[in-house]
């Protein structure tokens, strides 16, 4: 999120560019645990034996953050800041854990503009790590806790953010959130370290590919470009989310029972294709399906960007509205018409669940 000049503008546009885009994107597991630091600090440290994860402001930035001979996390924060409610119980049950290895603060920046100016921090929230009194690396995207601890843990050991990113992609969970948060351009030089990040299975047999097409985020059709770009393994439901209707109805003709097939994920055909219309910016592909006897319901779960599974049990008098109205030819201003309007409550629904999963599952430790 952008620092806006007007909070409450700026507050609305965020929410409404969410529910077109359907973008985002979770594990709180609170470890009460008193610490004694195997170093004494000196007394100018304001540490305690239980830390908590505190606000810092510009008079204490230089001593705590710059100067502190551990690793450094900042959250650049604001009140006003939607994703940034995500954000906070996760930061919030980093300490004590990381007491006597790293140190975590939040820092308001309507409160310490200074400091944020001088970082050039134009996003909310943003995430600095500093190591020796410099800076070490920033992202904006949300994690589980597990990845900031093993970020903070390896640059305690002077192993870059970088690498430790490296080995966290061997995890499943991880690379999924990374997929769906990361910017293309992180993820473009991620893939020249690491191969197969694109299109290697997940655990359960989902290819990035179909994650990309079926997980709503802003990133969404520059990600789907770089993904092509590996020229992946094309299934069938992808092909609707491709708007390749011919040859998906081609191989329902073989194979009837891929009509109703859901993908590992637990992604329909007809909601994969739903899924591709917001791309194509027409409904082609749903009308194709439709007409090859797809059952004209939606499931009542779907899959978050984690494959876990969420409930959803959208208005049944909206999707078959809905349904009704899809066959239609789509224009590129499906988004004002009949059709638009409907898919956007649908899609409000769909972004809703997994919003409030995906919360969840942010802050906890995955293990």
């Amino acid at each position: 999120m952008k620092i806006p000049n007007n909070h409450v503008i700026q507050s609305i546009a965020v929410v409404s560019l969410a529910l077109i885009c359907l973008s985002q994107p979770a594990h709180q597991e609170v470890e009460e645990q008193i610490f004694e630091e195997p170093n004494k600090l000196n007394d100018s440290d304001t540490s305690r034996s239980t830390e908590q994860v505190t606000y810092i402001s510009t008079d204490e930035f230089e001593k705590d953050a710059i100067k502190s001979t551990l690793p450094v996390l900042v959250v650049f924060t604001a009140p006003w800041c939607g994703p940034c409610k995500i954000l906070d119980p996760v930061i919030e049950t980093l300490m004590p854990e990381m007491s006597g290895e790293a140190r975590v603060f939040k820092l308001d920046t309507d409160v310490s503009p200074e400091i944020s100016t001088k970082y050039k921090v134009n996003r909310l929230p943003t995430i600095i790590y500093f190591n020796k009194g410099q800076e070490a690396y920033r992202s904006s995207s949300i994690y589980p806790r597990e990845a900031y601890i093993h970020h903070l843990q390896q640059l305690k050991e002077d192993v870059s953010i970088e690498e430790s990113t490296l080995q966290l992609l061997d995890k499943d969970w991880f690379r999924r959130h990374f997929l769906v948060t990361e910017s293309v351009e992180v993820i473009q030089k991620t893939l020249k370290q690491y191969p197969g990040l694109l299109n290697e299975e997940f655990e359960n047999g989902q290819t990035p590919l179909s994650l990309v097409l079926n997980y709503p985020s802003d990133t969404r059709r520059e990600l789907l470009k770089l993904v092509r770009a590996q020229q992946p393994e094309i299934r069938a439901n992808d092909l609707l989310g491709l708007g390749r209707c011919e040859e998906s109805e081609k191989l329902v003709t073989e194979d009837p029972d891929l009509i109703n097939r859901p993908d590992p994920d637990g992604n329909t055909p007809l909601f994969a294709a739903i899924m591709g219309s917001s791309l194509l910016d027409h409904g082609d592909c749903v009308r194709t399906i439709l007409e090859l006897g797809a059952e004209r319901e939606l499931p009542t779960t779907i899959r978050n960007s984690l494959g876990e599974q969420v409930d959803f049990e959208p208005d049944s008098t909206l999707v078959e509205d809905l349904l009704t109205l899809l066959p239609k030819q789509w224009e590129s201003t499906w988004y004002n018409d009949d059709v638009g309007i409907k898919i956007r409550m649908l899609f409000r629904e769909i972004y809703r669940a997994r919003d409030l999963r995906s919360k969840d599952l942010i802050s906890l430790k995955v293990p």
